[in-house]
């Protein structure tokens, strides 16, 4: 009895793990960014055992990337994992910037994800820098004479 019940239990968590859908995310840091600026684009795939396939980065600002990281975690008998692809772009000049659609493999299943746009504005009520702070950041240190 106990058996059959380990492994009836067995074969639940391996059915639930086989059945759970792959979830992808995309993130921008900013939609709207000023020329000169940075902007981070991020693709996230949660419980998904595919391939990423990115997106045609030729002609783009690219700065960095593709920057990678993965975590995969068992608690309490449920499986989860997570893989993230991030992209640094630098806008150049007002426009457009229009990231082509990727895709997530995964088996048979080929998951779409669509194209993302960011505008660049000449002058946007954003300041491109962050005003200086009114006190200095490093204590002043005094030269002593000894």
């Amino acid at each position: 009895m106990i058996l059959k019940l380990a492994h009836f239990l067995t074969s639940l968590t391996l059915l639930t793990s086989l059945t759970a859908q792959p979830v992808v995310k995309v993130e921008v840091s900013a939609d709207t960014i000023n020329p000169g600026e940075l902007v981070e684009v991020t693709y996230t795939i949660e419980n998904g055992d595919g391939r990423f396939e990115a997106p045609e980065l030729k002609n783009m600002p690219v700065v960095s990337g593709p920057n990678t990281s993965s975590s995969f975690m068992i608690s309490n008998g449920k499986k989860s994992s997570s893989q993230s692809y991030s992209y640094i772009l630098r806008a150049v000049e007002e426009g457009k910037i229009i990231i082509p659609e990727a895709a997530f493999q995964d088996g048979d299943r080929r998951l779409k994800i669509d194209p993302v746009e960011i505008i660049v504005l000449k002058h946007s009520n954003r300041p491109s820098v962050p005003p200086p702070p009114d006190k200095p950041t490093k204590p002043i240190r005094e030269k002593k004479k000894f």
